[in-house]
């Protein structure tokens, strides 16, 4: 019997302030930008051993992800941008998780430029700067451009070396609710869809609060994550309900007890398995796409 673990998934696909500028934002000189932009870059060699997609991108785990990517590719219009949203019935199902390593397997495609951004507003960002290791400062991020009148490159960190940026949700807000139903919201998607492929949005979960139904209006599709074993059948069925059949494009199960790694024997065609190599194994069985001839 396999443990379950935090990777383990299976995917059945079926203030209300007038914006300001700041001063600074103006007048500060060209070369002191792009030292902010320096440094605002992620290491990818600081993020934690779970985003598979960034650490072992030829992995067995990240073969997994790939799976999902496919999904996403061949729902895709050629030529269009897509905006995904990864939600879950509630807090602590993986969606985090599993929208990183997802967004950073969209990534692996060289013509392909993806932004993952967090707009569960309540939770500060928690779990995506502990998945990439940024420590616990608020720094720039989504309300500061809503707030501020910042625009989205002035809030977006770079994931360095892959073709993956990421922005986190910024200053603490005591309307989250407002801050994503307003016009400038809408405005920044839009902004990001004209420069990126994907636009993965790390949504709020869907049955305590009302958030991810607001941000449902921007999203083409949503990924739903439910962690096996753990969510409660009535929680998800109302979380399905909520969302509604045309915005939801499939569950991803996490910690799901899937088929073991050697069924697949040599996964990697003419690379050496790495046994012998302790990780966290996320196994994937995709089951089709309901409406697809």
């Amino acid at each position: 019997m396999t443990t379950p673990n935090e990777h383990t998934i299976k995917v059945t696909t079926g203030r209300a302030a007038p914006p300001q500028v700041r001063a600074e934002q103006k007048t500060e000189p060209k070369l002191e930008q792009k030292e902010r932009r320096r440094l605002q870059e992620i290491n990818t060699r600081q993020v934690d051993q779970h985003l598979v997609s960034v650490t072992e991108p030829d992995s067995y785990e990240a073969e997994q992800y790939r799976k999902l990517r496919y999904v996403l590719e061949e729902k895709r219009k050629p030529g269009k941008s897509m905006v995904i949203g990864v939600c879950s019935p509630a807090a602590g199902d993986g969606k985090s998780l599993t929208a990183t390593n997802l967004a950073a397997a969209l990534a692996q495609a060289r013509d392909s430029k993806v932004i993952l951004i967090d707009v569960d507003l309540r939770r500060e960002s928690v779990s995506l700067k502990a998945h990439l290791n940024l420590g616990t400062p608020g720094g720039l991020g989504l309300t500061d451009a809503i707030l501020d009148g910042l625009s989205l490159q002035d809030v977006t960190r770079p994931l360095g070396g892959t073709n993956l940026s990421v922005v986190l949700t910024g200053t603490r807000t005591s309307a989250p609710y407002e801050l994503l139903r307003s016009p400038r919201l809408e405005t920044l998607i839009a902004e990001a869809t004209r420069h990126y492929t994907y636009v993965v949005l790390d949504a709020p979960p869907v049955v305590p609060v009302s958030d991810c139904r607001v941000i449902a209006r921007l999203v083409d599709s949503f990924l739903m994550v439910v962690s096996a074993h753990r969510t409660p059948r009535p929680m998800l069925e109302e979380a399905l309900d909520l969302i509604g059949p045309d915005k939801l494009l499939g569950l991803v199960f996490n910690r799901g007890d899937l088929m073991p790694r050697s069924y697949y024997g040599y996964y990697r065609y003419g690379k050496p398995m790495r046994e012998n190599i302790a990780r966290r194994t996320p196994r994937v069985s995709v089951q089709g796409i309901p409406g697809d001839g």
